[in-house]
């Protein structure tokens, strides 16, 4: 026996090496949505573009196909034949365009306000022969809140008549240059390309595809190492049963990493699971990173739980029944947004009612107007009756006076949501007027900002903590100076029973301008001394009127 196995060992040691599996490869995924008014060409440049496709991709979707438009999120991909020097740097040995396809019709805009968060590239789709329609300037709103790259493409440039058609479109492009100049994406690049050339039954083959994917390559950068050492974030835009596997998530990591065995969670249920297998356009993976659109697979979950929402590390995303969020007027919204106003708000995929209440204070120096560190709950905070904005939509002198607050200002909202929402802090959200008729040529995009605190509105002692005031005056008159001319007995500022000492050390001026401070009681009637440090004008000096200005903060004693 010892014989045989010292035979055996040395076959063992005279045998090749079994050939070690070859490391996986690293593919970047970048996420391109495809946006545009409805019939200019998306889904067509989509489908010109597109190697590989989801289920429901090219709209496949029976009732896409019945009504001739796209309904929901299509979702496909392609790879460039080589991808750029910076990806390759980064460690990636391929890259990979997955196209979102947003559904152009006006009534579906709250599923495109869902699409447009999770890309990373935008191509916004114009058909060239009607230029900015009214879903085109929304989805150019979106644009500049979602994304930081934006290429926009002419398309149909094949139904310009051939005789001067270079200059009808070089007139074109200058055009919307000139209206882009006044946008996030002043340096947009516009390329041309005729999708479907010829129309829908047209064989022919599409035009300008090389000049798109130029554009895009041109646009592409690895992620940043922040992005893929974040706690997962996992964005699911559809759920689906297969018998004898589970349940299929699928989406696109927002952040962080995912794997096969991985602990993940649904927020929105507090149910965690295991990842069973994953898939990326029908390949299996064992790692997806920031960026990429996969399929995961997880075991014992009822598919008709979940629409849309989110998988994260357990523990890392809230559910919220309110926010602060520091605000901005979309430019483009065309009415007052008062508060107190009911609005709809888009945070991912999850759209709900919220009633919105805006307060400001003065930009704090040092820091850019855009630099949000977050919430200051020991400042001081301007009620403001409405949402400020540039332009017309600025306070006049009367708001700026009666709040103490100059402009340009740092403006917040406090949202109380109707219905809960799970999203993690720093999320995007979008106010919109979605019950406006979709028909109307007009923008409903209201204000956005960042996700900074959660926040129970409903909650007294929670908006106590938030100083949010009013400015509040009270008019008396000067009844007597005192010997030494500065000190002077007012009243009709207070009543008998009002506790002088929560006013003590507060300041008065006059009708000519002089400014005093109260000192304390003159006797129990609520007559008061003022002390006036320079004294009182000539005129000032009998029976001259005085005015005290306090805050009054609207929510103490809540």
């Amino acid at each position: 026996r010892g014989l045989s196995a010292a035979m055996a060992e040395n076959e063992a040691a005279a045998a090749p090496a079994e050939a070690e599996a070859p490391p996986a490869e690293r593919v970047l995924n970048v996420n391109v949505g495809i946006l545009g008014h409805v019939d200019s060409g998306k889904t067509s440049l989509a489908r010109a573009l597109s190697k590989v496709v989801s289920t429901a991709a090219l709209d496949r979707n029976p009732q896409s196909v019945a009504r001739g438009i796209t309904l929901d999120l299509g979702f496909s991909a392609f790879r460039p034949d080589e991808p750029p020097l910076s990806v390759r740097e980064a460690g990636y040995d391929a890259l990979q365009y997955t196209l979102v396809d947003c559904p152009g019709h006006a009534s579906l805009i709250r599923t495109v306000l869902g699409g447009a968060q999770i890309i990373d590239i935008m191509l916004l789709v114009l058909d060239v022969t009607k230029g900015i329609q009214t879903q085109t300037a929304e989805c150019l709103v979106v644009g500049e809140l979602c994304t930081r790259d934006l290429v926009v493409v002419l398309n149909k440039c094949d139904m310009v008549p051939t005789e001067g058609r270079e200059t009808a479109l070089a007139k074109t492009e200058k055009r919307l240059r000139a209206t882009f100049a006044n946008t996030k994406f002043p340096d947009a690049t516009f390329v041309r390309c005729a999708a479907r050339p010829g129309g829908p039954e047209s064989e022919a083959s599409p035009e300008g595809l090389n000049a798109v994917v130029e554009a895009l390559l041109a646009r592409t950068k690895p992620p940043s190492k922040a992005d893929l050492e974040a706690p997962l974030l996992f964005a699911v835009d559809h759920c689906f049963p297969i018998r004898g596997q589970g349940t299929v998530l699928t989406g696109t990591v927002l952040q962080g990493q995912l794997a096969v065995g991985q602990s993940v969670e649904l927020p929105a249920f507090k149910l965690e699971k295991k990842v069973k297998s994953m898939q990326m356009f029908k390949k299996p993976v064992q790692v997806a990173r920031r960026g990429d659109r996969l399929g995961v697979c997880v075991t014992q979950l009822d598919a008709t739980l979940v629409e849309r929402g989110v998988l994260a590390a357990p523990g890392s995303v809230p559910t919220i029944d309110g926010a602060l969020v520091r605000v901005e007027r979309i430019r483009f919204y065309k009415q007052r947004i008062p508060s107190k106003a009911k609005v709809h708000v888009t945070v991912g995929h999850a759209t709900v009612m919220a009633v919105v209440h805006f307060f400001g204070r003065e930009l704090p120096a040092g820091g850019p107007e855009g630099d949000v560190a977050g919430f200051d709950f020991g400042a001081d905070y301007a009620h403001q009756d409405e949402l400020f904005g540039a332009g017309s939509w600025a306070p006049n002198d009367a708001e700026i006076e009666r709040s103490g607050v100059g402009w340009p200002r740092e403006q917040w909202a406090l949202l109380d949501f109707e219905t809960p929402v799970t999203c993690p802090l720093g999320s995007l959200l979008i106010a919109a007027k979605l019950d406006t008729d979709a028909h109307t040529p007009t923008c409903r995009l209201m204000f956005s900002g960042r996700l900074t605190c959660a926040f129970d509105a409903k909650d007294k002692a929670e908006l106590a903590k938030v100083r949010v005031y009013k400015l509040k005056g009270r008019e008396g008159r000067v009844e007597r100076m005192e010997k030494d001319g500065r000190t002077a007995v007012c009243t009709g500022l207070f009543k008998r029973e009002t506790d002088l000492s929560l006013f003590t050390g507060m300041r008065v001026r006059s009708e000519n301008g002089a400014k005093g401070e109260i000192m304390g009681s003159f006797g129990k009637t609520g007559k008061v001394k003022v002390y006036f440090p320079d004294g009182l004008a000539e005129a000032d000096d009998t029976k001259c009127r005085v005015v005290l200005e306090f805050k009054r903060y609207m929510h103490d004693g809540a």
